[in-house]
């Protein structure tokens, strides 16, 4: 059987944050698995995990996945379908619960590719509002937090997003709001000023 190249989705990056080493990605009840079956779309599409940890996937039937490391089911599904496939390509990607809170668009639950970047998923949610800040961007995990910027260079791109994690965007401070106005006002005074002194 020959699998779809996407290594890129299956390859997790090494997470960030403090004192935490890698671990191996844990599906949950509540979150998902995207399935691609070539030339078989009543096997295809996104199938919730339930609350007892399994997953209805045709034509497997109950697969258990819940609170097992993601790599060890990937196999065991894709063992599975080649006992169902003559050829065909099979892609499986996991689909973590994200909640995306505060400053966005579209705040709540999204199921989300655990791949994709923090920037990434605050666009998901439609984007910051005109009130959000970008570089006030907490990760909420386990009652621990980092903060991030949504930009290029932030080193929270090579974070790896996992199942029940929480993303807040914070509002911007009243200073930062009202900076642009104030500085103009003042520019404006000290303007009038220095002409009243001039015509003098």
């Amino acid at each position: 059987m020959t699998i779809l190249p996407s290594s890129s989705v299956f390859v997790l990056a090494t997470l960030l944050l403090p004192q935490e080493t890698q671990s191996p990605l844990l599906l949950r009840p509540g979150d998902a698995l995207r399935i691609q079956v070539q030339d078989e779309p009543s096997w295809s599409g996104d199938f919730e995990i339930t609350q007892d940890g399994s997953v209805l996937l045709r034509p497997l039937g109950l697969v258990s996945v819940a609170g097992r490391p993601f790599d060890e089911v990937r196999q065991q599904l894709l063992q599975a379908y080649q006992r169902e496939l003559i050829h065909g390509a099979v892609s499986i990607i996991p689909l973590v619960r994200i909640a995306v809170l505060g400053e966005v668009q579209r705040p709540g639950l999204l199921p989300v590719d655990p791949t994709l970047s923090l920037a990434d998923v605050v666009a998901a949610a439609g984007g910051i509002t005109p009130l959000g800040d970008r570089n006030k961007v907490r990760l909420v995990r386990d009652g621990r937090a980092i903060t991030a910027r949504l930009d290029p260079e932030s080193d929270t791109r090579s974070l790896t997003l996992r199942s029940g994690d929480q993303i807040f965007v914070s509002r911007r401070s009243w200073w930062a709001q009202n900076a642009p106005v104030i500085i103009g006002a003042l520019g404006s005074v000290t303007a009038a000023v220095i002409a009243s002194i001039l015509v003098r």
